[in-house]
């Protein structure tokens, strides 16, 4: 499966959009339950924060959203706000190579949660990093949280 990441123009945010409530609909038996979204305007206005599209053989895959906002506290490069791949694509090593893609656009402290008790995101998150060669994998407890730390040299 041949994955790609790239920037979604202006034009495709309301694609991005039927995504993220797809995802955030998802989320609510971890707690989210959230149904808008605030920042997502943002991720087309500001600098640092980066709306991606993941396509999986040319077909819409998913999203991540990336921004450098710190969830530790500690300095941070580039932070996972949002990942999100649709079920036809998943356990099909599409979300994996999306997330090194991803970790590989910015080199530096990155960082991200997941609710602990989601065990997909227990086994997902620390093996994307590792794979994608990040080093110095830290991880924090906050609350029903766990935060991912980790370095990437690209």
């Amino acid at each position: 499966m041949n994955v790609t990441l790239r920037l979604a123009s202006l034009e495709e945010k309301p694609k991005l959009a039927a995504l993220l409530r797809d995802y955030l609909e998802e989320l609510g038996p971890w707690g989210y339950g959230e149904p808008d979204y605030p920042f997502l305007d943002c991720y087309w206005r500001e600098e640092r924060r980066s709306p991606f599209l993941i396509e999986a053989d040319g077909a819409l895959a998913g999203f991540t959203l990336v921004n450098a906002v710190s969830i530790s506290g500690y300095a941070v490069d580039a932070s996972v706000a949002e990942f999100y791949v649709l079920p036809p694509f998943r356990r099909r090593g599409c979300g994996a190579r999306a997330a090194s893609l991803a970790f590989r656009s910015r080199a530096g402290w990155w960082e991200l949660s997941f609710h602990r008790d989601n065990p997909a995101a227990r086994l997902f998150w620390p093996a994307a990093a590792a794979r994608a060669g990040a080093r110095r994998l830290q991880f924090y407890d906050v609350g029903e949280s766990r935060i991912l730390r980790f370095r990437m040299a690209c």
